[in-house]
């Protein structure tokens, strides 16, 4: 804060001393300003585009044998780049309920090409598995969703 102040006393005295060179630095600096702001929303924006383009999606235990695996999760780049890293919250709810029942964050360190899809079967956190939970439902029981939390891009972007 001190140091604006003093930035705005200097400002002001260069005004008063060069009124035209004072005016044309704030002016370059207010368009410099205003380029940056740009290019970060812009920036910011394909960003976004190419995250919300990541799909996850769960079938529960429909395609996995192996109890130890019990929740199938599909993973879909729908971007235009090669996805490295996926970061993602698996979530169940018991059937007609809001609340969530389990809740893990999991992460898929397989590369993706865009277009492409990963699936694979997860085993649950054992520590906060549904074994601990009071009621004992099994996965089968559950409604599993994927939430991506966040996604990391091959070096090219």
């Amino acid at each position: 804060m001190i140091l604006l102040i003093v930035g705005m006393v200097f400002v002001v005295a260069f005004f008063f001393f060069f009124p035209k060179p004072t005016l044309f630095a704030l002016a370059a600096l207010l368009v410099a300003g205003i380029g940056v702001a740009i290019f970060l929303y812009f920036q910011q924006a394909s960003h976004e585009g190419s995250i919300t383009s990541i799909k996850g999606t769960s079938k529960g235990t429909e395609g996995c044998a192996e109890p130890a695996r019990p929740v199938f999760v599909r993973l879909f780049n729908g971007s235009r780049q090669q996805v490295d890293v996926i970061r993602f919250r698996l979530v169940a709810k018991r059937p007609g309920f809001s609340v969530e029942y389990y809740s893990d964050y999991l992460t898929s360190y397989k590369i993706i090409e865009p277009g492409g899809t990963y699936d694979n079967c997860w085993s649950l956190n054992q520590y906060r598995g549904l074994q601990t939970l009071p009621e004992k439902l099994t996965p089968s029981q559950l409604d599993w969703s994927v939430e991506i939390s966040s996604v990391e891009f091959a070096d090219g972007r």
